[in-house]
C-alpha cells in the first residue's frame, strides 16, 4: 500500500491552477498542488505523486467525473485519498450522486476561500485518520486491509485465524480479553469452539512472532482470565 504525502494535492481541472485564489490559498498552507487536465492519467499521475487529496472539477469533466470517483475508492491504494468534488453549481443531483459514488466531499464554489481551506484540510485529515487501518505495535505491522503482518519488516505468515486474534489483541493494547470473549470475537457466537483452542491458537501464534519460550514480549498470559497484547 503506497504512502500518501501528506502535504500534496492532485488537481483535475483544465483552468489554469495558478489563477485561482483558493489554489493560491492552498499553497500559503503548505499544500504541493500538482495539476491535470486529463481524467484518463489519472490514475498513474496519483500513483506517481501519492497525494493526501484529489480535487475534481465537476464542471469541467461531468458524467466523466463518476467513473474515477468509482476507481479511487474501489482501489485499495487508492481509496484512502481524500476525494473532494466542487462545482460552481448547487446542483442538488450531482451532489447526491457524488456522495453516492464514493466521494468524501463536495464543495459549492464560489465559498469564502479561507472557509474552504480549512474544509479541505479537515476533510484531508479525516479520511487519512479513518482510512488508516494499519496498526503499528513494538516491531509489528498489521495491515487489515491486505491482511498481512510483517515483523522487524519481515512478512510473517499467518492464517486467518491466527490474524483475526493478533489484529483483536493488537489493536486494543492494555485490553485484557476472557478466552470466552476472545471465542465470540474472532471464532463468533455460532461457532463451537472450546477455551482450550484459544490456548492453541496463541501458544501457536507466539511461534510464528518467533517466540518459543516464556514470558512472550508480545502476549501476556493474564492466570485465571485470559490474555492482552503487551
Amino acid at each position: 500500500m503506497m504512502e500518501l504525502n501528506e502535504n500534496k494535492l492532485m488537481l483535475f481541472d483544465k483552468a489554469a491552477a495558478g489563477e485561482d485564489e483558493l489554489f493560491a490559498r492552498l499553497r500559503q498552507e503548505g499544500f504541493e498542488l500538482v495539476h491535470t487536465d486529463s481524467l484518463e492519467e489519472a490514475t498513474e499521475k496519483i500513483r506517481a505523486e501519492s497525494p493526501a487529496g484529489v480535487l475534481i472539477n465537476v464542471d469541467t469533466f461531468g458524467s466523466d467525473t463518476w467513473s474515477v470517483v468509482r476507481q479511487l475508492k474501489e482501489d485499495v491504494d487508492t481509496r484512502r485519498i481524500a476525494l473532494i468534488l466542487y462545482s460552481a453549481y448547487d446542483d442538488e443531483a450531482n451532489i447526491v450522486r457524488g456522495f453516492e459514488e464514493g466521494a468524501d466531499d463536495y464543495i459549492v464554489r464560489p465559498t469564502p476561500s479561507r472557509a474552504t481551506v480549512a474544509r479541505i484540510k479537515g476533510i484531508v485529515r479525516r479520511v487519512r485518520e479513518l482510512g488508516s487501518r494499519r496498526i503499528k505495535v513494538k516491531d509489528l505491522e498489521i495491515d487489515l486491509d491486505e491482511h498481512r503482518v510483517y515483523k522487524a519488516g519481515k512478512p510473517i505468515d499467518l492464517t486467518y485465524t491466527q490474524f483475526k486474534l493478533l489484529y483483536l489483541l493488537a489493536s486494543h493494547r492494555e485490553n485484557v480479553f476472557t478466552r470466552q470473549e476472545i471465542l465470540e470475537r474472532v471464532w463468533g457466537k455460532k461457532v463451537y469452539v472450546t477455551s482450550r483452542t484459544v490456548d492453541v491458537h496463541i501458544k501457536r501464534l507466539r511461534e510464528k512472532l518467533g517466540e518459543q519460550k516464556y514470558p512472550s514480549k508480545y502476549i501476556e498470559t493474564i492466570h485465571g482470565t485470559g490474555y492482552r497484547f503487551v
